[in-house]
C-alpha cells in the first residue's frame, strides 16, 4: 500500500485474521500463586465476577490478540443504549527460538479446572502488566479458546518452516546458476528435494512377455476357467412351488419331507 501523501513511501499491510469469538466470559481479581504448582480457580471467589465480558482471539501478522470487549452506557444516546468498548487486551508474540517467549508467558490454565484461565494483559498507557483470570460458562467454550491457541502456534511452526525450505531451496539454485560441470553436479546434491533415480540397482532384471502367436491372451485362461467351472459342486435344485406336481416319487418324497420340516420349526424360539 502506497501512502496517499505521494512522498514514495510504502506503508506496511496489515493482515488482521479473526479465530474466535465468545459472547460471555468472566473476568477475575486473582491474587498471587500460593505455590509453584500454578494458580488455582478456588481462589478467586468465582461466585462475584469482576466483570461479564466478550472475547475475541485475533491473529494480526505474526502476533495473537485477545481482546477483552465490555459494554457501557453510550454517553449522549437515549436511556438503554450501550457501547462497546476494549476492556483489557493480551497481546501474543510467541518466539519458539526464545524460551521466555511461550504461550505460558501470557496464557496459564488453573490446575484445578478446565474452564479458567490466567491471562497477562497489558496497559496501552503505562506499559503495566498484570495477570487476570478469564472463566468460561460452558466447556466447549473453554475447549474452543485453547485449540485457537494451539491453531495459532501450529501455524507458526508450519510458516517457519516452509520459510526455512524456501530459503535452503533459493540458496541451493543461486549455487548451481554460479557453477558448472562437476562442480554443478555436486551442488545438485544440496538440493532440498530428494533426486528419483529410474535405474536399475545391482542384480534386478526385467521381465517381458511377448505374444508371438497374436492370440488373444484371454485365452490361456479360458480351459482352466471352464475346469474349475466343471469341478464346482452342484447346487441343489430349489424347491417346487407348492401347485405344481412333481416329476417322479423322489422328487415328491423330497418334497413333502420339505414342508413337513418346515411346519416343525418354531418361528417363536428362533435366534438371529
Amino acid at each position: 500500500m502506497s501512502d496517499s501523501g505521494g512522498n514514495g513511501t510504502d506503508e506496511k499491510v496489515v493482515i488482521e485474521q479473526r479465530l474466535l469469538k465468545i459472547d460471555e466470559i468472566f473476568i477475575y481479581r486473582i491474587p498471587p500463586m500460593r505455590s509453584a504448582d500454578g494458580h488455582r480457580a478456588e481462589d478467586w471467589n468465582l461466585a462475584t465476577p469482576l466483570a461479564t465480558c466478550s472475547l475475541i482471539v485475533a491473529r494480526r501478522d505474526n502476533d495473537l490478540c485477545i481482546n477483552i470487549m465490555a459494554e457501557r452506557p453510550k454517553p449522549g444516546a437515549p436511556a438503554g443504549a450501550t457501547e462497546t468498548y476494549q476492556y483489557a487486551q493480551s497481546n501474543v508474540q510467541i518466539d519458539n527460538s526464545n524460551p521466555g517467549h511461550k504461550i505460558e508467558h501470557w496464557v496459564n490454565p488453573v490446575v484445578d479446572s478446565s474452564r479458567y484461565f490466567a491471562v497477562r494483559i497489558k496497559d496501552s498507557k503505562t506499559g503495566r502488566e498484570a495477570f487476570i483470570g478469564v472463566g468460561f460458562r460452558e466447556r466447549t467454550d473453554a475447549t474452543n479458546f485453547r485449540m485457537s491457541i494451539e491453531d495459532y502456534i501450529n501455524s507458526l511452526k508450519r510458516e517457519e518452516k516452509a520459510t526455512a525450505l524456501r530459503e535452503k531451496f533459493e540458496q541451493s539454485l543461486s549455487l548451481g546458476d554460479q557453477s558448472s560441470g562437476e562442480s554443478g553436479d555436486a551442488n545438485l546434491e544440496k538440493l532440498p528435494f530428494p533426486k528419483s533415480s529410474l535405474s536399475l540397482k545391482e542384480g534386478e532384471k526385467i521381465h517381458i512377455n511377448i505374444n508371438s502367436n497374436g492370440a488373444n491372451p484371454a485365452n490361456k485362461h479360458s480351459p482352466k476357467v471352464k475346469k474349475r467351472i466343471v469341478g464346482m459342486i452342484g447346487f441343489k435344485k430349489p424347491p417346487p412351488p407348492p401347485d405344481a406336481t412333481p416329476a417322479s416319487d423322489d422328487s415328491g418324497d423330497l418334497g413333502s419331507t420339505a414342508n413337513n420340516t418346515a411346519s416343525d420349526v418354531d418361528w417363536g424360539d428362533f435366534e438371529g
